[in-house]
């Protein structure tokens, strides 16, 4: 912001054009009617309008004398003009300093800044720590007398004389457009107003507030507050560190997730002090600590009861074990330094202890003595779910890997598991799936059983894990299989992934009757383009399935599937099945598309022998309980 206020083209316009009109005039006249050339009307022109009249160039005739005397009048005219132009804008400097016009524009101009309430011990700190890193800052002060004599003398600093309180004052500090509100007084009873002040007027700023008592902490919260800063307890905390000094001491370690309750057990049992953790990454200069603080068994105990109710959790903190190859270390206090010592003995008697109050390269330099340092890069992961047929396997795949990507596992999703069948793979060379694909067709009976599987599994529904060098790699994958019409989904639970068979999957299991022998229902499924994975048969009181594998794909299947009916041992077996199941099995049908499936179900419907469609397994047994039995005629 100038320190000279802007003065608007309009003030200045006139005096310009009077200036070039005035010199137009007299370079023309004394031209024309001086009779001089263009140097010396020039020369003239100006020492006549500045009234300084040297007097080597005199009018003679009247009309010469007429013109010198207009030019001179211009002159002075436009001398007095400039100079009232001068005053009014010096006058106009003064006012707007003396006035605080300036400081006030500049307070309406900011935007995107910290609106800082209290300018005490606090809060002057805070507003230097802004300051050193350029943040804009605007001071709301009670107090005049140190926004005028402390704030106000520097230039750099804004702020306003009021009460914080007020919504008049903090509109006029411009909150509406401020990032943040910081509130540093040391009366928590306005800490609060002026929280719910500021919450009111801006609902979605971020607030931090100081709360000098720590009985207040919650009600600031209540109040509006996104950060309550307590200097009772975090001084507390610094003064305890700093007693603790010559009884505190830094152990570096390696061991197992499983190994945590035995080490916490024997630094607790001596009376010390669990004080943080700090994973050692080799990626990074400085650790990644956190504090922990643990001082009795029972919180120990409710620390490791959480890890096993909650396995993702647990799964979170194997990863991060993982990949610091289980070395960490831990500040521990304890009551004296013999007991320290003690701590770190029986720590190492049990393998545990790399060593003490080392330095980041002394940790790594351990760490690859002992053969355990492991330069590891947490690679970017996501889980993809697709749907696609086994012939597409190789498009998939070249669209992962020519991203630097690698296909890590695959899922399949079979009716009836609850949990996905699972395969590693670890594929990240092209040639490694041209082998693959190369022994598929080398071998049909392993084509067969991966095409069932596929088909099992949701009609091709299935989930991979990839990793990538980077997370725009990751994404340049989703893009291409997106647009190839493979991807459904990317990081879906395992509900999810349900919801999306029953939308997308090709897969039903249709509930049948009719009598022995028949093959009707088979034709109609087969004619009208699906396949039979299986047939089950229902025992009633026993409530036991028989389930027979088929996997017909076509006719010839369906003709090598009837001439084994006709034999005397196969037909005895299936028409006792049949009739003990009380005529009722069901099928498990796959097809290429939804739409398939329910002319399949239609035509089966028309035919009669239909009586329902994947159907929960209790309303199954309830309709082949409530059905009448079937006499027995076996040959």
């Amino acid at each position: 912001m100038p320190i000279v206020p802007s003065i608007p083209f309009s003030v200045i316009k006139y005096p310009i054009i009077a200036v070039v009109g005035l010199l137009a005039y007299g370079i023309i006249g004394s031209l024309l009617i001086m009779r001089l050339d263009i140097i010396n009307a020039v020369y003239f022109t100006i020492i006549t309008t500045a009234t300084v009249g040297y007097g080597d160039i005199s009018p003679q005739s009247p009309i010469q004398k007429f013109f010198v005397i207009t030019l001179v009048l211009g002159g002075a005219s436009l001398i007095a003009y400039a100079f009232t132009l001068i005053i009014m804008v010096v006058s106009m400097t003064v006012e707007d300093i003396t006035s605080g016009a300036r400081h006030k524009r500049m307070i309406r101009a900011a935007k995107n800044h910290f609106v800082l309430c209290g300018y005490g011990r606090v809060g002057s700190a805070v507003h230097n720590e802004l300051l050193k890193r350029n943040y804009k800052v605007i001071v709301v002060e009670k107090d005049p007398a140190i926004v005028e004599k402390e704030l106000w003398d520097n230039k750099d600093i804004l702020a306003i004389p009021g009460d914080a309180t007020d919504e008049n004052v903090m509109i006029e500090a411009g909150i509406e457009k401020a990032r943040g509100v910081i509130i540093t007084t040391g009366d928590d009873v306005d800490n609060l107003f002026i929280t719910l002040t500021a919450r009111e007027i801006h609902p979605d700023i971020w607030i931090v507030t100081r709360a000098s008592k720590k009985v207040n902490i919650k009600r600031l919260y209540r109040s509006g507050a996104n950060q309550v800063i307590s200097p009772e307890s975090s001084g507390a905390e610094d003064i305890y560190f700093a007693a603790i000094q010559p009884t505190i001491m830094k152990i570096t370690e390696m061991h197992d997730v499983g190994d945590i309750r035995k080490e916490s057990e024997i630094i607790l049992k001596h009376g010390c002090a669990l004080e943080n953790i700090e994973y050692h990454l080799p990626e990074f200069k400085e650790p990644l600590a956190r504090k922990i603080g643990i001082t009795k068994i029972d919180q120990l105990d409710r620390f490791l009861d959480s890890l096993d109710k909650d396995p993702q959790r647990k799964k979170s903190l194997e990863r991060i074990y993982e990949s610091v190859s289980g070395i960490h270390s831990h500040w521990i206090s304890g009551p004296d330094k013999e007991t320290l010592k003690k701590v770190a003995d029986e720590l190492k008697k049990e393998g545990f202890l790399l060593g003490i109050d080392l330095s980041e390269e002394e940790i790594k330099e351990v760490a690859r003595k002992y053969g355990r340092l492991v330069e590891v890069v947490i690679k970017p992961e996501i889980k993809i779910t697709e749907i696609h047929d086994v012939r597409d396997i190789q498009d998939e795949a070249e669209i992962i890997l020519k991203y630097g990507c690698v296909l890590e596992d695959i899922e399949y999703y079979l009716p009836g598991f609850h949990e996905p069948l699972k395969r590693k793979i670890h594929l990240k060379d092209i040639n490694e799936m041209e082998r693959f694909l190369k022994k598929l067709e080398e071998d049909s009976a392993r084509m067969e059983a991966l095409e069932r599987l596929y088909t099992l599994s949701g009609g091709g529904i299935h989930s991979h894990r990839i990793t990538g060098p980077d997370t725009k790699s990751l994404a340049k994958v989703e893009k291409e299989l997106t647009n190839k019409r493979f991807l459904m989904g990317v990081n879906l639970s395992q509900d999810e992934i349900s919801l999306k068979i029953k939308e997308y999957g090709r897969v039903s299991e249709l509930l049948l009757r009719h009598e022995p022998g028949l093959i009707d229902d088979k034709n109609i499924i087969i004619g009208n383009g699906g396949r039979i994975l299986d047939s089950k048969h229902y025992l009633p009181g026993l409530e036991q399935v028989v389930t027979r594998k088929l996997y017909l794909k076509n006719f010839d299947d369906l003709a090598r599937c009837k001439e084994e009916y006709k034999k005397p041992d196969a037909k005895r077996s299936l028409d006792t099945l049949s009739q003990i199941s009380r005529n009722i099995h069901s099928h498990t049908v796959s097809a290429g598309d939804v739409e398939t499936i329910k002319k399949i179900i239609k035509a089966l419907d028309k035919s009669g022998q239909l009586l329902g469609v994947d159907l929960p397994e209790k309303e199954i047994w309830a309709i082949v309980e409530s059905t009448e039995p079937a006499g027995f005629c076996v040959e």
